[in-house]
């Protein structure tokens, strides 16, 4: 006979992020991200808002665009740790709005033109650096060392123009997580079990000004590792003073 221990788990999160992209070449971009991360734990009646992990990003297009050819794009980004980490808080009574470690990760992009579809896919590998000297309690251990492990992202899709001012886009996006190991002080560790997340994204562009396109995106978990129903909106915001 063995002893179930069930935990429900009911997790709410809501992510307002400011970007700012500025073209410093042609065909190079430099973008920072800052999130502000809300959580809500419905069932032990928990809830954070903290700034999450502050992300950098640099895009490179290597060769000039040519008309009825595949556009590529190269990125990397580098993802901070300035969010409230999981593993240095009490998991009884406080939520992380972080990941708790600093990752890297690199890229390409590739996009092209059949009027007026345009077909996209992505593929980005990313690595999570470990996160030692922590002192965590957990149970009767302490939690002193984290390696999470790797992730492959791989995404595509196809935008369609239904009109000069409305736009619908289709995608799917495929990552795999490797498995993160946990040590503690009296020597032993613990390993969380790798996962894999796909989720298909349904989005709108509806241009609501001259310059303004607003973004409407929804988007729905197809494995058990992922969440269930994603609901995001972006509004880009030119800042004129800035521009030469």
């Amino acid at each position: 006979v063995r002893n179930l221990d069930v935990t429900p788990a009911s997790t709410h999160t809501f992510t307002n992020s400011f970007s700012y992209d500025f073209g410093l070449l042609n065909n190079l971009t430099l973008s920072t991200r800052v999130p502000l991360v809300s959580k809500y734990d419905t069932q032990d009646e928990l809830d954070n808002t903290d700034i999450g992990d502050v992300s950098f990003t640099m895009r490179w297009q290597p060769l000039a665009y040519v008309p009825g050819k595949p556009s590529i794009t190269l990125f990397s980004t580098f993802k901070t740790k300035t969010g409230e980490s999981p593993y240095e808080i009490d998991l009884n009574r406080q939520l992380s709005s972080g990941s708790g470690y600093y990752s890297l990760s690199g890229g390409l992009s590739t996009s092209k033109v059949i009027d007026p579809v345009v077909l996209f896919g992505s593929l980005s590998v990313t690595y999570n650096f470990e996160e030692d000297d922590l002192n965590q309690v957990r149970g009767a251990r302490l939690l002193e060392k984290v390696e999470p492990g790797f992730s492959v992202s791989l995404s595509g899709g196809y935008s369609y123009s239904l009109s000069y001012d409305t736009s619908v886009s289709t995608s799917v996006q495929l990552s795999y997580s490797d498995e993160t190991k946990l040590n503690f002080n009296d020597g032993s560790s613990a390993k969380a079990q790798d996962q894999i997340s796909s989720i298909l994204n349904i989005s709108l562009g509806t241009r609501i000004s001259e310059k303004t396109i607003l973004n409407t995106n929804v988007g729905f978990g197809l494995t058990e590792d992922s969440p269930d129903v994603l609901v995001g909106f972006s509004l880009p915001i030119n800042l004129a003073g800035l521009k030469d």
